[in-house]
């Protein structure tokens, strides 16, 4: 096994530093020797090193102190260190490992086993280099990724608002001139730019939440304003799929300080699951009630046909539907939990998720009780 590298050894015995040199040489190391510890660190940032190898009791700086004073310069911190210390020195070790060293050899030192040790903390050195190098690449490629969807989700809003616009003028003048036919393509290109634009949305709400919180624009809403909204946001899908709803709410006009357009999308993403994962003739329950310690409880429950316990482990994974594929029959990015969850998350409230298999799925918000306002204490023992 062929070896390389660039050592640098700091150690005050002349006869150890001179026998250490010549099994590095052997070894096919290139070495720069140094008597103390202030020398070694000179020479480490000018010329830098693969490794340092340094006796711990030394004159001008010892090897506790090159070790730390390596670790806190970002230019040379990434340095492996083997420190050089008596054997029965325990604690010394110790010592070392707090400071920041990688590895230790015991005096008197085994020589024959000198060079594995070497070479052994080289290679964990090099491994380790590869996986930061691998983890930086990686990060840059997530921040430029997260950049490109942030650009375009904006650059794209601007002309489908204005599809969508027009496309709702044009309708409403061939549904003046009695026209069907034509009102109803305008009606399609409005539907397409709609449901683009949503999508839009999804990712642009999904690259904020993968960043950190989201910005809430908080105001009092009502829960059955809440409702409403999410209901007219998925009124088309509701009535395509037939799906019957049941809304019952224990106080219809408590009021939560929140964002209200991002709570009401959380509960059109939860409705639009389970219409669209559902048969035709769904029945959706949709509920509001205050729970024992005064949290709001917001419950979409449906008889769907369920999710199987692996899926709903990954569930509120990005792109997590079962399929993906361009040949699969629902639509949709599979964000959809995910933004509940962030939606929720940002709120300071909590998000569960229940299904079993042939049974429907029960998906649940709470929402602290330091949001809601007025509120009665109405049922404030019952829960949804």
């Amino acid at each position: 096994m062929s070896t390389t590298g660039r050592i640098i050894l700091a150690e005050d015995d002349p006869v150890m530093r001179e026998l250490a040199c010549a099994k590095l040489s052997q070894a096919g190391y290139c070495v720069a020797a140094a008597e103390d510890g202030a020398a070694a660190l000179a020479l480490l940032r000018r010329d830098g090193a693969d490794l340092v190898i340094s006796d711990l009791n030394m004159p001008e700086m010892d090897g506790f102190t090159l070790t730390e004073t390596i670790r806190a310069d970002d230019q040379i911190s990434e340095t492996p260190i083997i420190v050089i210390t008596s054997s029965d020195h325990e604690a010394a070790v110790d010592r070392a490992f707090a400071a920041g060293a990688t590895s230790f050899l015991a005096k008197p030192v085994n020589w024959p086993l000198f060079n594995h040790a070497v070479r052994f903390v080289l290679r964990s050195a090099n491994d380790q280099k590869d996986l930061r190098a691998a983890r930086d690449k990686a990060e840059a490629g997530e921040k430029f990724k997260d950049s490109v969807m942030s650009v375009m989700s904006h650059e794209l809003r601007t002309p489908l608002n204005a599809i969508i616009g027009f496309g709702q003028l044009i309708s409403e003048s061939f549904e003046k001139n009695r026209d069907s036919l034509y009102k109803e393509y305008s009606d399609y290109i409005v539907d397409g730019g709609k449901r683009l634009l949503n999508s839009i949305s999804d990712m642009l709400l999904a690259s904020d939440a993968r960043s950190g919180p989201i910005q809430l624009n908080e105001a009092d809403v009502t829960v059955s304003v809440l409702i409403d909204d999410a209901l007219l946001a998925e009124k088309p899908t509701i009535n395509s799929a037939g799906a019957e709803i049941k809304v019952s709410l224990q106080e219809p006009d408590l009021e939560l300080c929140c964002d209200g357009v991002l709570m009401s999308r959380a509960l059109a993403k939860l409705i639009g699951n389970a219409v669209k994962f559902s048969p035709s003739g769904v029945k959706i329950i949709i509920g509001a009630a205050l729970v024992g310690n005064g949290d709001l409880a917001i419950l979409v429950k449906d008889n769907g046909p369920g999710i199987t316990p692996e899926k709903l482990k990954t569930a509120i994974r990005p792109f997590s539907q079962s399929d993906m594929s361009a040949r699969r029959s629902t639509e949709g990015l599979g964000l959809g939990l995910l933004l509940v969850q962030a939606i929720t998350d940002a709120h300071g409230g909590v998000f569960k998720l229940e299904s079993e298999l042939g049974k429907g799925t029960r998906a649940l918000l709470l929402t602290p009780a330091s949001r809601i306002n007025g509120k009665t204490g109405k049922g404030a023992n019952q829960a949804a």
